[in-house]
């Protein structure tokens, strides 16, 4: 990993994002790129104002970013030669940055999460998970714990070949981030049962759990030494996967939880939402979600 960008948090707000990005960078050697947005609405400015005078009015908003951006830069024992920031005008945060990275290859993206989401409204968030083909690393405005361990949600069921890849992908990462921050691996899989369908079929959460843990532990352990994992620990549980993952990251103390997303477009992805979007308004981790 030797290219990180990250999305500077907003002025009145704690630079979790940068202080994450900054402690990764030291530790790998890697450079980082700051990207903070600004961007008002000048709407009704632009009806009464002249263009010249718009114009002066956003050239002024991003100096006065970008002085802030440098005070809070020069803050961090970091080697400026290995330190890239910009100030940028832009409403549309998500696009900016998928089209960005398109041009600029990164190994990982970094913001702090803010896990909501409206049917018609698609947040920062949504569009880097549903659309960055880079790792989105989202931390966590808070924590349950302030733990190393690293929890991997795996898809072991299914036949689709670029999920079965991207279950190597995701414990080749953690392997990653074991060697960077250290901390115990956990890998976890959880068989989808709704309550209705438990009604339906009287199969116990605990009878599904266990004929699940007998069919998929194998494969989960080929994975983990296909991974070069030294050991992780195998979760395999049954129930709704977004509140399973987030009790078994609440269980082991991860401060870290890697999920696989495939990203939904459109109107289908902002109704139905990816399971990984919708773990995330439960989870208090940081999330590291990685496309196939």
């Amino acid at each position: 990993m030797k290219n990180i960008l990250v999305i500077a948090d907003l002025p009145e707000n704690k630079p979790k994002a940068l202080n994450k990005a900054v402690q990764l960078a030291k530790q790998l050697n890697a450079n980082v790129e700051v990207i903070s947005f600004v961007y008002e609405k000048l709407k009704y400015i632009e009806a009464i104002s002249d263009h010249g005078e718009v114009i002066e009015i956003k050239q002024k908003l991003v100096e006065q970013r970008n002085d802030w951006l440098k005070q809070e830069l020069a803050q961090y024992d970091f080697d400026p030669s290995k330190l890239n920031s910009h100030v940028i005008w832009e409403k549309n945060i998500g696009k900016w940055i998928v089209d960005h990275t398109t041009n600029q290859p990164v190994d990982l993206i970094i913001k702090t999460g803010h896990p909501s989401e409206g049917i018609f409204y698609t947040p920062t968030d949504w569009q880097l998970l549903r659309r960055s083909q880079y790792p989105v690393l989202l931390v966590a405005e808070r924590k349950w714990k302030k733990q190393h361990n690293i929890l991997v949600a795996l898809d072991l069921s299914s036949q689709l070949k670029a999920k079965q890849s991207l279950n190597l992908l995701l414990l080749q990462q953690a392997k990653q981030w074991q060697q960077t921050m250290g901390g115990k691996v956990y890998l976890t899989f959880c068989l989808p049962i709704s309550p209705l369908v438990k009604a339906i079929t009287g199969l116990s959460t605990k009878k599904a759990a266990k004929q699940a843990e007998a069919k998929y532990s194998p494969l989960a352990q080929s994975l983990v030494e296909q991974a070069g994992l030294e050991h992780a620990d195998i979760l395999i549980r049954a129930g709704e996967p977004d509140k399973v993952i987030a009790s078994v990251a609440a269980d082991v103390n991860a401060g870290l939880t890697l999920i696989g997303t495939v990203g939904r477009k459109g109107l289908k992805g902002k109704l139905l939402g990816n399971t990984a979007e919708q773990t995330l308004a439960l989870l208090k981790t940081d999330v590291l979600a990685v496309q196939p």
